[in-house]
């Protein structure tokens, strides 16, 4: 522990000036030294991190803010080494259009890093607007040299980040992330990141990402077997996008926990709880049941699925009964599938649930139909694959290996499919890359 009476007359002294007018610029310096003594394998003690973050969060409440904590890659941003590039991309001239000089694009390149970088639709109107409510980090299992230079795009004028950009040199616990290096606390620190996994201890404060694929190489890296974004000239919307959907989660969580109306006092509020209430409110009034979308052998209550559905306020049952309001099936000729249709119930394919999981509304559940299987091969490929989303099955990909590369961040437990896309550039796919890949908000 790093206890030299040096140090703590400092910290003495920044703590009172941080109630001070001076609260700005001391939050910055409190954070670039938890940093600085991070890689210097140096730690603050309980009681000089407690009054830093004390003093911060009188701060931070009194201006109305939360802790926002950000995930670059796959939630973002999506990168691509120069030489994953596919033989597609190559062709449409994506690298020519990433190095034309224009700070409003989307698409970049790092050419120290030999990489891509492609914005995800709506990333600066999200900042800009979260950047009202929430005191926002950056926090990445990239280097950190990739990680300043992803800052530099996102915030070019560096009036969101500053020196909150924390790196894998950075983390306290190899291969997790962790709130012990940021300096608010984790009552009011609300995190979006694509990976469940590398948030162990912080489940309660993450909210999930769906993650985006724009490179071809993101793609093969998670298993899809479709073209890429890139490759089909076309990208995610930005009015109605992830990005869009979680900043009115973001807006409803921050109204919430500052509700004037709540006797409870601010300083004793918890965001964890509130967002926990607002992701119940998702399926609220849904009893569900499973239909062949577990293995037999398994406990239908211990699989990922089946607490997803209860994390957003469905009722699961094992068994049908009158008060079923959805069965869920990968195969329309089950038992319980023909009971469904027989009832009048809802019967629907388990992405239903994974879709309102990451738009944090119910879906339409026409948009998510059991379809009739032509043939067994088709039935068994379908219950693998919801058997592997049921159980929040990660890739055998190494750890070490995704956390080295900023790239390629280790597989979340879920898997889903590419994020939707706008039809409308189907038409013109002759059309310029650079004008495909503009960012929605600046068209």
């Amino acid at each position: 522990m790093l206890k030299s009476r040096y140090v703590l007359h400092i910290l003495d002294i920044l703590v009172d000036f941080a109630l001070g007018v001076g609260k700005d610029k001391t939050r910055k310096m409190f954070q670039g030294l938890l940093l600085v003594m991070s890689t210097r394998g140096l730690r603050l003690g309980t009681t000089e991190i407690d009054r830093l973050r004390g003093s911060d969060l009188k701060n931070l409440l009194r201006e109305k803010k939360l802790i926002l904590i950000l995930d670059l890659d796959h939630t973002l941003i999506n990168s691509t080494k120069l030489h994953d590039i596919s033989a597609a991309e190559n062709n449409l001239g994506i690298q020519i259009a990433a190095s034309k000089d224009d700070p409003n694009g989307s698409l970049f390149t790092l050419e120290g890093m030999q990489m891509l970088t492609k914005l995800r639709p709506f990333v600066r109107k999200f900042l800009k607007e979260a950047s009202n409510m929430f005191e926002m980090y950056i926090y990445t299992m990239g280097d950190k040299a990739y990680a300043i230079e992803i800052a530099k795009l996102l915030d070019p004028r560096n009036v969101y980040f500053n020196s909150k950009v924390i790196s894998n040199s950075d983390c306290t616990q190899r291969h997790q992330k962790g709130l012990d290096m940021v300096l608010g606390a984790e009552s009011v620190a609300v995190i979006l990141d694509d990976t469940e996994y590398v948030w162990q201890k912080h489940k309660e404060n993450l909210i999930l990402m769906e993650r985006y694929h724009y490179f071809a190489s993101s793609c093969r890296q998670f298993g899809f077997s479709v073209k890429s974004l890139s490759e089909l000239m076309q990208d995610e919307r930005g009015s109605d996008g992830a990005l869009a959907t979680i900043l009115d989660v973001l807006k409803r969580i921050h109204t919430i926990f500052f509700d004037l109306a709540v006797e409870t006092a601010l300083s004793s509020r918890d965001v964890r709880q509130v967002i926990k209430r607002v992701r119940q409110e998702v399926l609220q009034g849904c009893k569900l049941v499973f239909s062949r979308v577990f293995p037999s052998s398994s406990r239908p209550q211990d699989q990922f699925i089946w607490k997803m559905a209860e994390q957003l306020g469905a009722i699961c049952s094992a068994d049908v009964d009158s008060t079923i309001t959805h069965v869920v099936a990968v195969d329309v000729g089950t038992d319980k599938a023909r009971w469904a249709v027989k009832n009048k119930k809802i019967l629907v394919h388990p992405r239903w649930i994974e879709a309102s999981n990451f738009r944090w509304h119910r879906q339409q559940e026409e948009d998510f139909p059991v379809k009739v299987k032509k043939n067994e091969k088709d039935k068994e490929n379908d219950v693998a694959a919801a058997t592997d989303a049921a159980n929040g099955k990660v890739k055998e990909d190494d750890v070490a290996a995704a956390a080295t590369d900023p790239a390629n961040e280790k597989d979340k437990e879920d898997d889903v499919a590419p994020a939707a896309t706008d039809p409308a550039n189907e038409k013109d796919k002759e059309n310029d890359v650079a004008a495909a890949v503009t960012d929605s908000t600046n068209s």
